[in-house]
C-alpha cells in the first residue's frame, strides 16, 4: 500500500488554489486524504476522501473524527498548505507523532511580522505560527525570497527547501493568434498585490498608439469597481474587456490565443506578496510572453530579455515600454515566446514537480 499523506488546507478548495488540486491528483508513490475546515466548489474539484471539521474545529483546531481517522489510517506524514493551514495541522502531527511538512506560498510569511497579524482573523496564527516554524520537519518555500524571509526569522537552513509548483503542460499549448489583433491579458484576483491598475495604465499608453491592441482582464475581487472605472476612463471603449472569473479550461484557451501576459504584482501595504505566480508559467507554456515585476518569485520564472521582461514594481511606464517593444517587433515576440515555452517544459512540468515533492516526503520521513 502507498504511504498516506494527511493534507491540511483551511478551505478545500477556492479557485485561487487550483494548484493544490492539480498536485494531489498526480501522486504516484503516495496517497492523499484531505482535512479541511470548509469544503468549497466540490463539483469543480471532485476528490475523495475529504474530511470536514465539525462545528468547533475552526475555533479550537480540534476534531475528534479527525483523530479517529488518524488512529485508523496510519498516516505517514502531515502536509499543510500555507502557514495558516499549518496551525490546524500541527496538533494532529504532534499527537500522532508524525512529520510535519508545510508549504509557504506568499502572504503567510510576511504576515507573521505584520501588524495585521493581531486582527481577529489572524490572531491564532500570530500566536501559534512561531511554534509551527519551530516544530515543522520541513518548510517548503514556493520562492527563494520566502526561504530568505524564513531564514531571517531564525528557521534553520537545514529545514527549508525551495519547492516550485508545476503546471499541467498537456493543458497549456500555443494556439492560433489573430493577425489583425495584438492580445494582452491579465489574470488574477482583484486585490492590491496584483497591481492591475499599473497593467491597465501600461496597456492604455501603448493602445493609444496602435489600434490593434486588446486587453482582457480575468478575475473578481474587492478592487473590481475601481479597476473598471480606471479602464473606462482610458477612453478605449470595448478594447478593455472584463470577463469575471473563468474556469481553468477557459483561461487555458485565452492564454493560448494571447500574445502577452501582464503580471504587475506589488508588495501591498500589509507586506503580502506573490511567490511563484502560476499564471506566468501557464502563459509561458502557451508562448504568451510575460511582462512581470521584479517581485517575489516572478524573477525566478521570467529570465529578463530571454523568456520575457521584468520591470520595477509600480512602474507603468517601464511596463508600457516593454509592451511597445513586443508590439513593434514580431520577431522579438516570437523568440521570447519560444524560449519561455522551452523553459516551462524543462523546469515546471507538473509530474516532475510532484516527483520532487514525493522525494521531499521521503526526506521528511527519513526513508
Amino acid at each position: 500500500m502507498k504511504p498516506l499523506v494527511a493534507l491540511f488546507n483551511t478551505n478545500f478548495l477556492p479557485y485561487s488554489q487550483t494548484f493544490v488540486y492539480e498536485e494531489i491528483r498526480r501522486h504516484e508513490r503516495y496517497a492523499v486524504e484531505v482535512f479541511c475546515r470548509t469544503r468549497l466548489l466540490a463539483e469543480r474539484f471532485p476528490f475523495e476522501p475529504v474530511h470536514v471539521g465539525g462545528p468547533l474545529y475552526a475555533a479550537t483546531c480540534r476534531a475528534p473524527a479527525f483523530d479517529a481517522r488518524f488512529r485508523e489510517a496510519g498516516f505517514a506524514l502531515v502536509h499543510a498548505h500555507f502557514g495558516l493551514g499549518a496551525v490546524y495541522a500541527r496538533p494532529f502531527a504532534k499527537r500522532h507523532r508524525l512529520p510535519l511538512v508545510v508549504t509557504f506560498h506568499g502572504y503567510d510569511v510576511p504576515l507573521l511580522s505584520s501588524p495585521t497579524r493581531w486582527l481577529p482573523q489572524h490572531l491564532r496564527y500570530a500566536l501559534l505560527g512561531p511554534k509551527v516554524l519551530q516544530e515543522m520537519t520541513l518548510g517548503l518555500c514556493a520562492s527563494t525570497e520566502l526561504r530568505e524571509m524564513l531564514l531571517a526569522r531564525g528557521v534553520p537552513a537545514g529545514r527549508l527547501r525551495v519547492h516550485r509548483l508545476g503546471i499541467d503542460l498537456s493543458r497549456f499549448a500555443p494556439g492560433e493568434r489573430p493577425a489583425d489583433e495584438f492580445r494582452v491579458v491579465m489574470v488574477g484576483r482583484f486585490v492590491e498585490k496584483k497591481g492591475f491598475e499599473y497593467g491597465i495604465a501600461a496597456f492604455a499608453e501603448v493602445a493609444r498608439e496602435d489600434p490593434r491592441l486588446r486587453l482582457t482582464v480575468v478575475g473578481e475581487g474587492e478592487r473590481g469597481p475601481a479597476l473598471r472605472r480606471l479602464a473606462a476612463s482610458q477612453g478605449l471603449g470595448d478594447r478593455i474587456t472584463f470577463t469575471g472569473t473563468l474556469p481553468p479550461e477557459r483561461i487555458a484557451a485565452l492564454l493560448a490565443t494571447s500574445h502577452v501576459l501582464l503580471a504587475p504584482s506589488v508588495v501591498d501595504r500589509r507586506g503580502d506578496r506573490e511567490s511563484g505566480l502560476i499564471v506566468v508559467k501557464e502563459a509561458g507554456a502557451c508562448e504568451a510572453v510575460a511582462i512581470g515585476t521584479r517581485h517575489g518569485g516572478i524573477p525566478e520564472i521570467i529570465d529578463d530579455g530571454v523568456t520575457g521582461s521584468l520591470v520595477p514594481e509600480r512602474d507603468a511606464g517601464a511596463m508600457a515600454a516593454r509592451l511597445r517593444e513586443l508590439v513593434r517587433d514580431p520577431a522579438l515576440w516570437k523568440r521570447l515566446g519560444a524560449a519561455t515555452r522551452h523553459k516551462m517544459l524543462r523546469e515546471y512540468d507538473l509530474d516532475q514537480r510532484v516527483r520532487s515533492l514525493e522525494a521531499l516526503y521521503d526526506e521528511a520521513r527519513g526513508v
